[in-house]
């Protein structure tokens, strides 16, 4: 279930924007900072998006080993994205059904599930240009902040 209103600011930004200290969670937990491992029971095709994800995610130093799961979800969806679209490509919008007539392909269907399990999993890593303007990014962590 989903919390109403916008996400919460990140504590290291609440810190530099000077928000009262009451309101700063001191306690915020901080992921390790090391890239997760691929796993091997993905498909080949998922590894690919697995590897070209985890590399912008370094470059943006933004992978963390908590990240592992949400980033085998991503490369599925991505990879189910393409396998969708590719039916649909080959087979048309829309396809013979029971009764002679013609209805929306299954794989539209999925096309757009997996379009917006993308979008929101991007959201989430940062891999969008709206979540991106949102973010910053720091070598220190936010205890040297504090200092």
């Amino acid at each position: 279930m989903t919390t109403p209103g916008p996400k919460p600011t990140p504590t290291h930004l609440r810190i530099v924007r000077g928000v009262r200290p009451d309101r700063v969670n001191l306690a915020e937990p901080k992921p390790k900072k090391a890239k997760p491992k691929c796993p091997g029971w993905l498909c080949d095709d998922a590894k690919r998006v697995w590897r070209r994800t985890t590399k912008q995610l370094e470059t943006m130093n933004l992978l963390y080993e908590a990240d592992q799961d949400i980033i085998v979800a991503y490369a599925n969806a991505v990879v189910n994205y393409e396998r969708a679209t590719r039916l649909v490509d080959e087979q048309g919008v829309l396809v013979e059904g029971r009764r002679d007539g013609q209805v929306s392909n299954p794989a539209v269907r999925v096309q757009r599930d997996c379009a917006q399990l993308i979008r929101q999993f991007a959201s989430e890593l940062g891999l969008t240009p709206s979540s991106r303007s949102r973010l910053t990014v720091q070598e220190d962590d936010a205890d040297d902040i504090l200092d």
